[in-house]
């Protein structure tokens, strides 16, 4: 940082910006300061999540088993990315780590510019909740509430009760505008999952993370609920991060990687 000083006569204080220097007009003098401009820290904006040198371990009895391995990760805005592997092969935890469900060890996971670890456990909640949708392999549904009041709960945590008419509209996009008033009990497990899908949807995220989303589905049913999942989320404009075990299933994605050991393979 360099500093130049030169008399002048009595004038008003101004300050001024240009070209990397700052003018500071003190009425008698004016100082001149060169500085570097700092590197932009806003997001590439072609990408929605940066994860860099996640680890993750666990404890099984004495032993210590690692299941992500200083894995790191570039997931451009709107892909449709799916993540396979064999069973134990960390698909979920990683899932899990880059959703903000589960803190890693070490590394960090950047969400729309946002490091996401370094928010406070509140500010995590509100910033799931305003970018994220999840669908879970066990739907995970309220059984005393039915499919509407199911798919309203991330819009009432936000605070916002109007929404009923964009969640009748979501269920009649996922088949099931005439299952509005029916519990989970009195759903297929297909239809559940289309609950699920709809409250994902419901806070306009910019990320759907689905784990095994078809896993407990016939091929049919799979093959259905895809389907409308894909739509939804390309008609939508959504980042789709779907992890399954399913080699036919990741075909659908814009990129599919495997994972094993605790890294990427391909």
């Amino acid at each position: 940082m360099t500093k130049e000083i030169s008399q002048k006569g009595e004038e008003k204080p101004q300050v001024s910006v240009s070209n990397g220097t700052l003018a500071i007009d003190l009425g008698n003098c004016t100082t001149v300061v060169a500085f570097q401009k700092e590197l932009d820290e806003s997001p590439d904006e072609a990408l929605i999540l940066k994860a860099v040198s996640l680890r993750r371990s666990f404890s099984i009895g004495s032993a210590e088993v690692s299941v992500l391995r200083g894995l790191s990760l570039d997931i451009k805005r709107n892909e449709k990315l799916f993540l396979r592997g064999a069973s134990g092969a960390g698909k979920s935890t990683l899932l899990y780590t880059l959703a903000g469900l589960e803190r890693p060890d070490s590394g960090t996971v950047i969400i729309d510019g946002k490091s996401l670890y370094e928010l406070s456990a509140t500010e995590q909640t509100i910033f799931r909740n305003k970018k994220i949708g999840y669908v879970f392999q066990n739907y995970f549904l309220m059984p005393d509430l039915n499919a509407l009041e199911n798919v309203m709960i991330p819009s009432m945590i936000k605070g916002k009760n109007d929404d009923i008419e964009k969640a009748v509209e979501l269920l009649e996009k996922v088949g099931l505008g005439e299952r509005l008033n029916h519990r989970p009990s009195e759903l297929s497990g297909g239809e559940q999952q289309r609950v699920a899908i709809a409250r994902a949807l419901i806070n306009d995220p910019e990320i759907i993370f689905a784990d095994e989303p078809t896993g407990n589905l016939d091929s049919l049913t799979e093959e259905e609920l895809m389907g409308t999942l894909m739509n939804l989320v390309t008609e939508n404009k959504k980042t789709l991060i779907v992890v399954t075990h399913d080699s036919k299933l990741a075909k659908l994605g814009d990129r599919q990687l495997v994972l094993a050991d605790g890294q990427i393979m391909a």
